[in-house]
């Protein structure tokens, strides 16, 4: 495989093997799984860092930008540092790390979510791939730039040393009056450092959805030079979809002349539980245009900064009510309001939290379903000092999950279980893992993958639905996503993780209400205000490349119909595989509104619904008999490299 210029190896072919493959037929077996290889390969990981074109204003490594956060320069160990970089991890199989990829597939996560979102199905497709003697595929998992700001060094030393004690001592040793472990205080001499919601990072303000394409850019362009004949693959989870349909539809010549779309370096798009996106209803009015402009030259970082309204300098103060004249100095009078530099969902979803999973999935990896889980153990013999107890930001454990003590696989179980009480509220990290099982020795434990489940567990949702209007969820339930055996290392392993502690919020809604169109914004006078370094997304109504979507019955894209809107969006398909003459949309009405006729593979776009399925499964469910993501996935693969 060709070597990338200027590329930052984080974490050199780190092996991805599980430490419970054995229990789990180790090397033998079928092409999904853990460890489904008839030849032994071991599924590998390595993290890379590559510079983008992307340097925002008030970003460290941007032209003219000194930081002076104390944290930051703590956790960096020098003011000078550069933000600027797309980062990926590459997943591959250990027998083909020599061979040059036939067809490379980019993903990037949704909400809240991190690269190793992609870990399962990337395993689960490269084994299927290599089962059926096809093509060589590897996957490449974006994490958006915000992952650089996760404070992970104590959590890897704890990976290294297989010790969920250290990472436990990192995080919260503070709150827990903890001596600091030997290792720690030997090879870091510091503790976690966790970021607020307003000044430490409010340059995040200008990390706009411009600037993620151009990150994913960077990573887009050397998986083209690494592929066989640049066969490249974009796609995305969830929210994932929509930076996957910005970036085929941006036109990445800033300069408003002789386009460079996205879609034309890739051979296809892959929308996984996400709608994509589509274009607007209507034009955007002038006093949106201007709210947006205000935004991104200043009001937005200035606001969020503060935490409080400001003007377009970021500086003068106002309110919505009198913008008039609190911003009558400048010609663009809108107020910007203030928003967090990234999402918290208060009570439920903090860094910490994110963070804290790590440690939790590395102490049930290693020790199973057995003993009550270390974020509930009390720490120095002293009653109620424990991490859930004494930690302000994991307090939502207590009230999801229950008071009485479980194992670490337990609680990740309870909480990421579709059927809990956090997806009832965070729809978006609902998972069929299981349930709760039996209470041994006063602890609760996990009912897994591969066990026996009670029928009150699989539930029948219904038929499907035929109006659009009324889809929701449907079918009968699965528990078809392997925790114990196979998720659990995703949340820790290599030098990525499952979560985005940091989601940039405040930046991706600079733009919002502009859907795939910012022409009125973007082009030049007088069709648009030339403003390309805001947003340049012209092109979604030229992109003539395939596409395939997932959705799944119990998740967020239940039924077909929820991908018209993107599909309303594009040119028709005009790739090899596609005939020329069938379109993205056949028949809206037939068999109903909820379950239009797509083109499928000869008009370029297909839809695929697994029964049973919840919002995460989609990424993470085993390769079994009710997986129907992965044969449907290679075969695209298949059908669209040259």
């Amino acid at each position: 495989m060709p070597s990338i210029a200027n590329a930052h190896v984080l974490a050199i072919a780190l092996p991805f093997l599980f430490l419970t493959a054995c229990a789990n037929g180790g090397e033998s077996g079928g092409d999904g799984g853990a460890g489904g290889d008839p030849v032994g390969s071991s599924f590998e990981l390595e993290t890379v860092d590559l510079p983008s074109a992307a340097k925002p204003a008030h970003t460290p490594g941007s032209p003219g930008v000194t930081v002076t956060n104390p944290k930051l320069v703590e956790q960096f160990g020098s003011a000078n540092f550069d933000l600027n970089n797309g980062r990926y991890t590459r997943y591959y199989l250990s027998d083909q790390a020599g061979s040059q990829p036939d067809a490379i597939l980019v993903l990037v996560p949704g909400f809240e979510g991190g690269a190793s979102t992609f870990a399962v199905l990337a395993e689960s497709l490269m084994r299927h791939a290599k089962s059926e003697g096809s093509v060589v595929v590897e996957v490449w998992a974006v994490d958006r730039r915000s992952n650089q700001l996760e404070d992970t060094a104590g959590l890897d030393l704890a990976e290294q040393e297989q010790d969920p004690s250290i990472g436990l001592d990192f995080l919260f040793g503070e709150e827990l009056g903890l001596e600091m472990h030997p290792t720690l205080a030997s090879e870091l001499d510091r503790r976690a450092i966790f970021y607020n919601t307003g000044e430490d990072l409010a340059f995040m303000a200008q990390w706009t959805t411009l600037v993620h394409s151009q990150d994913i850019d960077a990573v887009v362009e050397a998986a083209r030079s690494a592929a066989r004949n640049a066969n490249v693959f974009l796609g995305g989870h969830s929210a994932g979809t929509g930076f996957t349909a910005r970036y085929a539809a941006t036109d990445f010549n800033l300069e408003g002349v002789d386009p460079k779309p996205g879609y034309e370096k890739l051979r296809g798009l892959v929308l996984l539980e996400g709608g994509g996106g589509s274009l607007p209803t209507e034009a955007p009015s002038e006093d949106q245009l201007d709210r947006i402009e205000a935004r991104f030259d200043g009001g937005l970082y200035g606001a969020v900064s503060s935490q409080e309204p400001r003007c377009i300098d970021g500086q003068t103060a106002c309110t919505v009510a009198t913008q008039q004249d609190d911003c009558g100095a400048f010609e663009n009078t809108s107020c910007t309001e203030p928003v967090d530099a990234y999402s918290v969902v208060a009570g439920l979803l903090t860094p910490q939290l994110l963070a804290v999973s790590e440690v939790a999935a590395l102490e049930g990896d290693l020790n199973g379903d057995n003993g009550i889980s270390i974020l509930q153990a009390d720490q120095n013999g002293v009653e109620g000092n424990n991490a859930v107890e004494k930690v302000p930001e994991l307090e939502a454990l207590t009230v999801l999950l229950g008071t009485e003590p479980a194992t670490s696989v337990a609680l990740i179980g309870l909480f990421l279980d579709d059927d809990g009480a956090a997806a009832a509220l965070a729809s978006f990290v609902a998972t069929s893992l299981g349930t709760i099982g039996s209470t041994v020795e006063g602890v609760r434990t996990w009912l897994n993958y591969g066990d026996e489940m009670p029928a009150s567990v699989l539930t029948d949702n219904g038929p499907a639905p035929t109006e659009l209007a009324e889809a929701g969820i449907w079918g009968t339930e699965v528990e078809t996503t392997d925790l114990e055996g196979h998720m659990m290392p995703s949340f820790y392993q290599g030098h990525t993780n499952f979560s985005d502690w940091y989601y940039p919020s405040s930046g991706l809604r600079v733009v919002s209400g502009l859907g795939l169109d910012t022409t009125p914004l973007s082009a030049p006078p007088p069709q648009g205000r030339g403003r390309t370094d805001i947003e340049n997304i012209t092109q979604a109504s030229n992109v003539n490349i395939p596409v395939i979507a997932f959705g799944g019955s119990n998740g967020l894209v239940p039924v077909p119909g929820q991908m018209l809107g993107y599909a309303d969006s594009l040119a028709a398909c005009s790739a090899p595989s596609c005939d020329g003459a069938t379109p993205r949309v056949v028949d809206r009405e037939q068999p109903s509104a909820a379950f239009p006729t797509f083109g499928d593979a000869a008009g370029g776009f297909e839809v695929f619904i697994t029964e049973g399925y919840a919002h995460v499964d989609i990424v993470a469910a085993e390769h079994d008999e009710a997986n129907n993501v992965i044969a449907p996935l290679l075969e695209f693969i298949e059908r669209n490299v040259e």
